[in-house]
């Protein structure tokens, strides 16, 4: 059996050159799955946790903990921010257990769980919609909901939930930004190094990675490879900016991504 076939077999991903844009700390496990996949991956992230510009809104609400009756988590970020902020404040996830608590994904469940908050409902699509359906066969008129998410997110899950009766409160608990130190390395990895194929893990990632890309040469390449995304709505802002989506995870998820690489890059394969 020629040593090509066991390669693609075993490494099917073997010397693809990936860009990865998530952030460092949460690149590492994603890193080492492409890795034994025999890709090559290079980190470049573009999007970087920060404080939101003020704590005012997700103060209020943490000092009247009491006066809702439900909870939304949308992503591990909201929850490491917001649980840091209670800590910060003197409370925990007891303060919190009153409320009926809804997750997005078992990774976000999974992150309330650490700090020691049990997910009553863990939404099985990974975006709003899932939360959304969630709560279509319920009567949530009159009844409170704390969201405490990103600064800049998508209106449609407040706005469906407020259609249904519901008083919510967005509360920012931490903003994306592009790192200084990313955009003088972009230029650098595409001039210098080849790049293959880029992953997109969420839409933010996907519009800093163009509007932050000024040379003109640079920003042509970029649109010229192909692009995977985890999922649809990171892959409609990608396709919205000009990247080249190809690939799109049919299972929101690091996994689910890694997946849909090795499917294309099998169908390519097996199309030589």
């Amino acid at each position: 059996m020629p040593l090509g076939f066991l390669d693609t077999h075993e490494y099917p991903l073997k010397d693809l050159r990936i860009l990865v844009t998530r952030p460092e700390s949460q690149a590492r496990d994603f890193m080492a799955q492409l890795e034994q996949a025999g890709a090559i991956p290079i980190l470049l992230p573009t999007i970087k946790i920060v404080e939101p510009p003020s704590w005012e809104l997700a103060d209020e609400a943490i000092s009247r903990l009491d006066k809702y009756q439900w909870l939304l988590l949308t992503s591990i970020n909201g929850v490491n921010c917001f649980f840091q902020r209670l800590q910060k404040k003197g409370l925990n996830y007891q303060n919190c257990a009153h409320l009926m608590t809804i997750c997005v994904g078992p990774k976000t469940a999974q992150a309330a769980a650490e700090f020691g908050l049990k997910s009553d409902m863990v939404a099985k699509e990974y975006a709003a919609e899932g939360i959304i359906e969630l709560f279509a066969g319920l009567d949530i008129s009159q009844q409170k909901i704390l969201l405490p998410r990103a600064l800049k997110a998508r209106k449609l899950l407040p706005e469906s939930l407020r259609q249904k009766g519901a008083d919510v409160d967005v509360v920012p608990v931490y903003e994306t930004i592009f790192p200084t130190e990313s955009a003088q390395q972009l230029n650098h990895q595409l001039d210098r190094k080849k790049i293959d194929i880029i992953t997109i893990t969420s839409a933010s990632s996907a519009a800093n990675l163009i509007k932050h890309c000024h040379d003109p040469q640079t920003l042509e390449k970029l649109k010229k490879l192909p692009t995977a995304c985890i999922g649809p709505i990171a892959a409609k802002t990608a396709t919205k900016v000009g990247l080249n989506v190809k690939i799109t995870a049919k299972d929101y998820t690091s996994k689910g991504l890694l997946a849909a690489l090795k499917e294309y890059q099998s169908c390519k394969t097996n199309s030589l």
